[in-house]
């Protein structure tokens, strides 16, 4: 009977699983106390455990007395360091504890720095947050700090390009450019009063052909023309751009240009002779694409009528293409007229003619008549007359028109090619119903 009941019992058992278990609400309740139970004794007993942790990263602050601050003095070197600290307490306060909860410092600078100079200073820790209820275990990591003091100063130098290079031949190098012709240096009264003079150096391999563009960077230079190199010095910039230009070099022609020149008049021909530049032609330099294909370049026009027996010289000024420049330095040319086969001669007008008229209004000039000069070959204005000219008025219509005003006249030679009306003339007209 008893072997019948506990294979029973045994049968039962064998169809409880654990997973089966947690199913049970009531196995999970006492499942949930006797856990909490241990938990809290865990808990409990470690409350009272004195942990060590080590706090890092903390700034060192340095503090210098006020009459040092008032005598310029600062410090360049070793404020910007951190130390750490072990500490020991309660794992929950400790947990708690940053670097912010701790002060790092250096008492004794206010009271030992007093000139410019490198100082080693002991550090020491303790304890400014809220948090009170730990102990600092260890000494200050690293225990000590050297500093360097000084005054104050700001000097600014020319950087001094010095680029080594060989130019193809037939090639001309221009000044070397740089982004920033000077440089700000500031940083302790000492290191700065070193310093002589600031560079840039390179060396191109090879010879070259077209402009070289470098980045490089500025070194500071003493007395005995040895690189400085500091930490303590701060520059208002760091590195430059350096540009050399190379440019393709090449002899021109100078053109001379004319406008308003009478039909019968050739200066390719007949009057080649008489036009003279100085310069005639011009070496140039500039980028190769642009010179390569340049022969010649022209100069701005000179209006015929603008020339007379008095006044035939004209400085006219050389217009190269961008990119480029003058070797010889001129940037203008003198060009001279010879006239010395031509003649001029005075005409009084007083026979003029209107266009464009306004409606309704009849035209009219105070002046009578005008004196004109006429300029052309000798055996041509030997021929002219008075009859040969017209003057004419024409009235823009686009423009405000009064009754009495001064206007532009425009001077006609009939039948006489070869001359030409030196200078502009004016009359005042009046217009009437």
């Amino acid at each position: 009977m008893i072997k019948k009941n506990m294979k029973s019992f045994t049968g039962k058992m064998k169809k409880i699983t654990l997973g089966k278990l947690f199913y049970n609400n009531k196995f999970v309740m006492v499942f949930s106390v006797i856990m909490s139970f241990i938990v809290w004794i865990v808990v409990s007993s470690s409350k009272s455990e004195s942990v060590p942790v080590s706090i890092s990263d903390i700034p060192v602050d340095i503090n210098l007395s006020e009459s040092a601050v008032q005598d310029g003095l600062k410090i360049f070197s070793g404020q910007d360091i951190t130390a750490r600290v072990d500490i020991s307490g309660n794992r929950l306060v400790v947990g708690q504890v940053t670097k912010n909860d701790i002060q790092i410092s250096a008492p004794q600078a206010a009271s030992t720095i007093m000139s410019p100079g490198n100082y080693t200073l002991e550090l020491s820790a303790k304890k400014v947050g809220l948090l009170q209820d730990y102990q600092i275990v260890s000494a200050v990591k690293p225990s000590v700090v050297t500093v360097m003091v000084d005054r104050y100063r700001e000097a600014e130098f020319n950087i001094e390009p010095e680029i080594n290079f060989t130019p193809k031949s037939d090639y001309f190098v221009g000044n070397t450019i740089l982004s920033s012709q000077k440089v700000k240096l500031s940083g302790p009264e000492t290191e700065i009063s070193k310093i002589k003079k600031v560079k840039v150096k390179a060396d191109i391999p090879g010879e070259i052909s077209s402009t070289a563009t470098l980045k490089l960077p500025i070194i500071m230079y003493d007395a005995y023309d040895k690189p400085i190199t500091s930490e303590t010095i701060s520059c208002s910039v760091d590195e430059v751009d350096a540009s050399v230009p190379v440019l393709m070099k090449k002899k021109i022609e100078i053109i001379p240009q004319f406008d308003n020149i009478p039909t019968g008049i050739n200066l390719n021909r007949e009057y080649k002779d008489i036009v003279k530049l100085n310069p005639s032609t011009l070496e140039i330099a500039g980028p190769e694409e642009t010179v390569k294909s340049l022969s010649s370049v022209k100069l701005d026009s000179i209006n015929f009528r603008d020339i007379s027996l008095q006044n035939n010289n004209f400085n006219m000024p050389i217009n190269l293409p961008q990119g480029c420049r003058s070797l010889n330095n001129e940037y203008s040319s003198t060009v001279s007229l010879n006239l010395s086969q031509f003649k001029e001669k005075n005409f009084n007008i007083n026979q003029f003619s209107f266009k464009n008229v306004p409606a309704g209004k009849e035209a009219s000039v105070y002046n009578g008549e005008i004196n004109v000069t006429v300029l052309g070959p000798s055996n041509k204005l030997n021929s002219l007359k008075a009859s040969d000219l017209s003057a004419e008025i024409v009235f823009n219509q686009d423009k405000e028109i009064s009754n009495s005003m001064e206007m532009p006249v425009k001077i006609t030679i009939k039948n006489h090619n070869s001359l030409w009306v030196y200078g502009t003339y004016y009359v005042n007209v009046n217009l009437e119903k």
